[in-house]
C-alpha cells in the first residue's frame, strides 16, 4: 500500500476491502467513481470493511468518506423495511375473498414492492439522530406506501406505462383484459377508462392504507402531532403536483407564465421538497420528540437539499439512462414537462427551435438528442447545474451548521446530501 500511495496524485482516493492484495486496489477521483464502484461490488461487500486512503486531504476525500457512511447505514435500513414490506404485501393480497378486489390488491402488491425505499431512510435517519431504536419502521412504511399511491396517480396523470421497470398498473389491467368476449366494438374505449379508473381507486385505497398504519401504531398526543405534521406534507405535495398538472396545459395554450421559472420552484419546493427530503427527515425527528423550533431549523437546513434533488431529477430526466431511472427520458419533452431547463431555454434564441419539438409524443432518437442539444447550446444545461451545486453547497453548509444532532448521524445526512447530488438514477 505505501508504494500505492506514492504514486497518488494529490486527490486521489485509494479504497480496499480488507484482505486486500495490490491487484485489487482501487483508484478513484471523485463521489461519482466511488458510487459506481461501490453500487457495482456492494453485493460482494458484506462483512467487508473499507479502508480509505489519500495523499492528501480534501473535499472530495471527505464527501466520499460521509458518503460510504450514509451508503451502509441506508442498506440496513432498506434491508429491514423491505422484510416488513414484504410481509405486509403478503398479508394484504390476503385481505379479500372478492376476485376483482384480490386481483387489485395483487396489483397494489406489486407496484409496492422493488422501491428504494428512500424517503422510509430518510425518516430512520431523522429519528435515530435522536433515539435509537426502531420505532420508526410503521411510520416509514406508511410514508412508502403513501409514495406508491402518488406514483399510481402520478402515472394516471403523465399517462406514463413504465414506473420502477415495469408497465403501470393502467397498463397491466390493459393486459389482464385484452380480448373481449362480447360488445368488442366498444371495448378499447371502456378498457382504457377502466384501466385509469381502477388505478385511481387503488391510489386512493393506498392512502387509506398508510392512515391505518400510522394509527395503528401510534397513540396519544404522538399520533396527533404525527398526523398532523404527514397530512401538512401530503397536502403541500398535491399542492405541488396541481401546478405540475396545470402549468404545461396554461404555457401551452394561454401564453408563457411571466414568472415561469418561479412557478417551477413552487412546484420544486412542494412536490419534491417537503415530500422526498424535508418531510420524511422531520416525520422521523418528531417522532423521536424533537421541539417544533429544532424541527424548524431542520426544515429550513434541508429545503435547499430537497429542491437540488429535483434539479437533479431534471437532468437526468432528459440526459440520463433509461434503465438507470426505469423511466423514458422522453417523458418529460412529450408531457412539456416544465422543468428548470425549459423555463431558461424557451428564454432564449433556441425558443421556436425548442417549441417545434417539446410537447411533441412519439419522439424519435435524433429528435431527443436535438432537445439535449439546445438545452446544451443555449447554456440552459449549464445553468441548472451551476443553480443544483449552488444549492448543495448551501445545504451542506447549513447540516454543518446544525448544533443539536449527533456526529455521526450528521455526518450521514451529510452522505446522503453527496449521494443525491452524483447519483445516475
Amino acid at each position: 500500500m505505501e508504494e500505492v500511495k506514492t504514486l497518488l496524485k494529490e486527490n486521489d482516493l485509494v479504497i480496499s476491502p480488507d484482505n486486500y492484495d495490490d491487484s485489487r486496489v482501487i483508484v478513484l477521483k471523485n463521489s461519482s467513481e466511488f458510487l459506481k464502484w461501490f453500487n457495482e461490488n456492494k453485493n460482494n461487500l458484506s462483512g467487508k470493511k473499507i479502508g480509505f486512503y489519500s495523499k492528501a486531504f480534501s473535499k472530495n476525500f471527505e464527501k466520499i468518506k460521509v458518503m460510504y457512511d450514509f451508503l451502509n447505514y441506508y442498506l440496513k435500513v432498506k434491508g429491514s423495511y423491505e422484510k416488513r414490506m414484504n410481509e405486509y404485501n403478503d398479508f394484504l393480497v390476503l385481505d379479500s375473498d372478492n376476485r376483482f378486489i384480490c386481483e387489485a390488491l395483487d396489483l397494489f402488491r406489486t407496484s409496492n414492492s422493488g422501491g428504494k425505499f428512500l424517503r422510509g431512510a430518510l425518516i430512520a435517519l431523522g429519528y435515530q439522530s435522536f433515539k435509537d431504536d426502531d420505532k420508526y419502521i410503521p411510520l416509514g412504511m406508511a410514508f412508502e406506501i403513501f409514495q406508491t399511491s402518488i406514483l399510481i396517480h402520478d402515472d394516471i396523470i403523465d399517462m406514463a406505462d413504465v414506473r420502477r421497470g415495469i408497465p403501470t398498473i393502467p397498463v397491466r389491467y390493459q393486459s389482464i383484459y385484452s380480448e373481449p368476449k362480447k360488445n368488442k366494438d366498444s371495448f378499447k374505449f371502456k378498457q382504457k377508462q377502466m384501466a385509469s379508473s381502477m388505478a385511481l381507486c387503488l391510489g386512493d385505497l393506498g392512502f387509506y392504507l398508510a392512515n391505518k398504519i400510522i394509527v395503528q401504531n401510534y397513540k396519544g398526543e404522538e399520533l396527533v402531532k404525527i398526523l398532523d405534521y404527514y397530512t401538512n406534507v401530503v397536502i403541500k405535495t398535491c399542492h405541488g403536483e396541481m401546478i405540475d398538472v396545470i402549468l404545461p396545459f396554461f404555457t401551452e395554450f394561454y401564453g408563457d407564465s411571466d414568472n415561469l421559472e418561479d412557478h417551477v420552484m413552487e412546484i420544486y419546493k412542494l412536490k419534491t421538497a417537503w415530500y422526498s427530503v424535508v418531510g420524511p427527515f422531520c416525520l422521523g425527528a418528531i417522532l423521536s420528540g424533537l421541539d417544533e423550533d429544532k424541527v424548524a431549523v431542520l426544515e429550513d437546513a434541508l429545503m435547499n437539499l430537497g429542491i437540488a434533488f429535483q434539479i437533479k431529477d431534471d437532468l437526468l430526466g432528459i440526459y440520463g439512462d433509461e434503465k438507470a431511472i426505469g423511466k423514458s427520458v422522453s417523458s418529460d419533452i412529450s408531457e412539456f414537462k416544465q422543468t428548470i431547463l425549459y423555463a431558461y431555454a424557451v428564454n432564449t434564441e433556441y425558443k421556436d427551435e425548442l417549441l417545434s419539438l417539446y410537447g411533441k409524443g412519439n419522439l424519435s432518437e435524433s429528435e431527443i438528442e436535438r432537445v439535449r442539444d439546445i438545452f446544451d447550446k443555449s447554456l440552459a444545461k449549464r445553468f441548472a447545474e451551476d443553480k443544483m451545486e449552488e444549492l448543495f453547497k448551501a445545504s451542506f453548509e447549513r447540516i454543518l451548521n446544525i448544533n443539536f444532532i449527533d456526529t455521526s448521524k450528521k455526518k450521514i445526512l451529510l452522505g446522503f446530501a453527496e449521494y443525491l447530488r452524483v447519483r445516475s438514477k
